[in-house]
């Protein structure tokens, strides 16, 4: 086809065609950005990509990291077989694996230098985020949580380090109900309906009394069916009611 052609039927087709041209232009771009991100570290199922950490300090990160993968795949099973490509960046404010997980990029983590640096970074959350990815942000979020409080490596957001279920009392008076909570979906955060901060330390205190009292198999069906009433026999009102009156020492 000659270049006047060429032209010829852009012109004829209009802008929409030179949209698609342009977005398929700058798709390539950010997938040819994302390949040639640099790997700073590879320790065979964790990836380290950062241009601005050392490579001591990659190495170091790759290691620990591997480590809290496998706690989780322990606790979990194996759901995720695939190398963890953990791109450690200034320009990100908090740590993500979630929100990324559902645009499509599961197995891709996002943290912060300084995190990586002052060793406060929810690093065990966010790969359970990559093992349990759920729409249900609530319990997702309450699952990271619970299990960077019982296993994690480091204190992180949101408790660091405090005992999880004193942090949920302090601010249980704070939310009336958890069902809002429950119905928040990802990407959607839970912030839109509390303190994010409180959201968080609720959840996985929550989370905790579930897995802790009724066994791991009944909260990983209640994680992959959505239903309280059908997996407990209870509504999430009644589970509710239990756990304040345990945090509550009644």
């Amino acid at each position: 086809m000659s270049q006047r052609t060429q032209g010829a039927l852009i012109f004829i087709l209009g802008r929409p065609l030179l949209h698609y041209i342009c977005v398929a232009a700058l798709s390539v771009f950010v997938i040819q950005c994302a390949l040639t991100l640099k790997i700073a570290s590879d320790c065979g199922n964790i990836r380290i990509l950062s241009s601005e950490l050392t490579s001591e300090e990659a190495g170091t990160y790759c290691r620990y990291a591997a480590a809290e993968r496998r706690k989780v795949e322990s606790f979990w099973g194996a759901t995720w077989k695939e190398p963890i490509r953990i791109h450690v960046d200034s320009s990100y404010r908090i740590s993500r694996a979630l929100v990324p997980a559902y645009q499509g990029d599961r197995g891709f983590m996002e943290m912060p230098t300084q995190r990586v640096r002052n060793n406060d970074g929810a690093l065990l959350h966010e790969i359970v985020h990559i093992y349990a990815p759920n729409d249900n942000r609530f319990l997702a979020e309450g699952l990271a949580v619970y299990l960077q409080d019982k296993m994690g490596g480091n204190g992180a957001f949101p408790n660091f380090a405090r005992n999880l279920n004193v942090s949920a009392l302090q601010r249980l008076s704070e939310v009336n109900s958890l069902t809002p909570l429950n119905s928040v979906q990802t990407p959607r955060p839970l912030s839109t309906v509390a303190n994010q901060r409180t959201a968080y330390i609720l959840a996985g205190s929550f989370v905790g009394f579930l897995t802790e009292k009724y066994g791991l198999p009944r909260f990983k069906t209640l994680y992959e069916r959505g239903d309280y009433g059908k997996v407990y026999g209870k509504s999430l009102q009644i589970l509710e009611k239990e756990w304040r009156s345990a945090l509550e020492g009644k």
